[in-house]
């Protein structure tokens, strides 16, 4: 190991303990509680891999522009459909605060799928999410079959680079009454040689249907959380830190038939979340 690799290795493990360390006091503050934003009074349990962030969990600045978007089209007659649910943050966290309806909620990991039942049976909402595996071009038949008015759905879709399969020409088309948040994650299928392709084939196919916006990570404002105020600027921001390896970013795909967002508007939005 060079003094490079050296280096970066142990100020990762350093900021990892120290970030561990932080979610561990929001828990306490918090019992475990979220404090803010949409999924507000929804309760996290312990995660096996996401503890290390579980303090933005709670204190409600994780996928800040995600959940401003989402909290702006919560409504109580919603579905929202979620295209990776892993844990259930969303699928099952947005139903039971009462955000939306109900969630069909995708995975393709049995035991996840598994674990997502017996959550929403302990939440008391098990009448309300449904669990499937993986989703593929037969998704909108069987929403129609559940009896999804996609014009009152909202697709978040997290599925670590098969986005880019799924929403193809006619699916894109058949959503279009729909709004759809994707995390983009081009850097898991583009050639080196053709960096961006991926995101851009998908902006353009879906920009015949949809108002398309790129939502990048970032905008958070964290200056006047009360119960971490006392906290220093350092501790602060890290506490908010999402521990990806990189900046992430979102494709917002908005009806045509309603008005677009500019991206002054939308930076608004998420800031003022």
């Amino acid at each position: 190991m060079d003094m490079n690799q050296y280096f970066q290795h142990d100020s990762m493990h350093v900021l990892n303990t120290r970030r561990h360390y932080l979610s561990q006091i929001v828990r306490e503050r918090t019992n475990s509680y979220v404090q803010y934003g949409i999924l507000k009074g929804f309760f996290i349990h312990p995660s096996h891999w996401a503890e290390v962030v579980s303090g933005s969990y709670l204190l409600g600045t994780y996928e800040a522009g995600v959940c401003a978007i989402l909290d702006m089209l919560k409504a109580p007659d919603r579905t929202l459909v979620d295209l990776g649910a892993a844990d259930g943050l969303f699928g099952l966290g947005l139903v039971k605060v009462g955000a939306f309806d109900r969630s069909f909620c995708f995975d393709v990991d049995t035991a996840t799928q598994a674990l997502l039942r017996q959550r929403a049976d302990e939440l008391g909402i098990s009448s309300k999410v449904n669990v499937f595996g993986k989703a593929d071009q037969d998704l909108v038949a069987l929403l129609s079959n559940e009896g999804v008015d996609l014009s009152r759905a909202v697709i978040l879709c997290d599925i670590e680079g098969g986005e880019f399969e799924l929403f193809d020409e006619l699916l894109l088309e058949a959503l279009s009454r729909s709004h759809i948040i994707i995390e983009t994650h081009g850097f898991n299928v583009d050639k080196p040689e053709s960096p961006g392709l991926a995101l851009e084939q998908l902006s353009e196919r879906a920009s015949r249907y949809f108002h398309v916006a790129e939502i990048r990570d970032g905008l958070r404002d964290v200056r006047d959380i009360p119960i971490i105020r006392d906290w220093s600027d350092w501790d602060t921001y890290l506490s908010c830190v999402e521990a990806r390896y990189r900046m992430m970013s979102w494709l917002w795909l908005a009806p045509k038939h309603g008005p677009a967002m500019t991206p002054y508007e939308i930076d608004d939005l998420i800031i003022d979340y």
